[in-house]
Order: structure tokens, then C-alpha cells, then sequence
């Protein structure tokens, strides 16, 4: 649900991995045009906690090797962000960073 509603709002938003083999609570996109960590910095200051990258690289700066194994691009691959749900997070919570998320990338695109 939280990624339909996220593939809603932005639609030229890009699943990263396999649509369904995956594990259930995370979810890892890029959003073309819009930087990763542009991204990260502007859901944080709406209490949002985002990674960029993937679990494997989390902490890092540069862009993931898992992600660009995948065959992303470097510019795909700079625009991730991976969101773990736990069994706590609310629908408001939920409603809450769709709203953010795509208000962040209508002003982070119109600049």
C-alpha cells in the first residue's frame, strides 16, 4: 500500500530490486531528479528517518555498489532512498511521509 500510494504521487518514481521478492518492510526507490542526499536532509527536518543507498551501505556517502550491481545508473543510484516500516508505524505516520516525501520533491524539482 505504501508503495502504490508512493508510485501515485510520483510517478516517474523507480522501485529499486525485485518488485516482490523482497523483505516486506523495506522499500527502496529513486526519484529521477532529486538527490539522495537533498532527499535525506529534507525528510529529517520533517522527522522523517530515511537511508540513502541500501542496507549494505548505510553510513556512506557515495553512491551503492549493491545498487549500481543492480544495474542502476549513478544517477538513479544517487537519488535512493530505503524506508523500513516497523510493525509500530501508523497509517497517519504512513500518510504523513507520502504527503512530505512528495511535497519535497515538487520544490527540490521546481528549483
Amino acid at each position: 500500500e505504501f508503495q502504490a500510494t508512493l508510485q501515485q504521487r510520483i510517478p516517474d518514481l523507480v522501485i529499486n530490486g525485485h518488485p516482490e521478492q523482497r523483505i516486506y518492510n523495506t522499500l527502496n526507490i529513486s526519484i529521477p531528479g532529486c538527490p539522495g542526499d537533498m532527499l535525506l536532509l529534507n525528510l529529517d527536518m520533517k522527522g522523517i528517518a530515511v537511508s540513502t543507498g541500501s542496507a549494505c551501505n548505510a553510513g556512506k556517502v557515495k553512491s551503492s555498489h549493491v545498487l549500481t550491481a543492480m544495474g542502476l545508473s549513478s544517477r538513479l543510484s544517487g537519488s535512493a532512498l530505503r524506508f523500513s516500516l516497523g510493525r509500530d508505524n501508523t497509517r497517519e505516520e504512513i500518510d504523513y511521509v507520502v504527503t512530505e516525501l512528495t511535497a519535497i520533491v515538487q520544490r527540490l524539482r521546481s528549483k
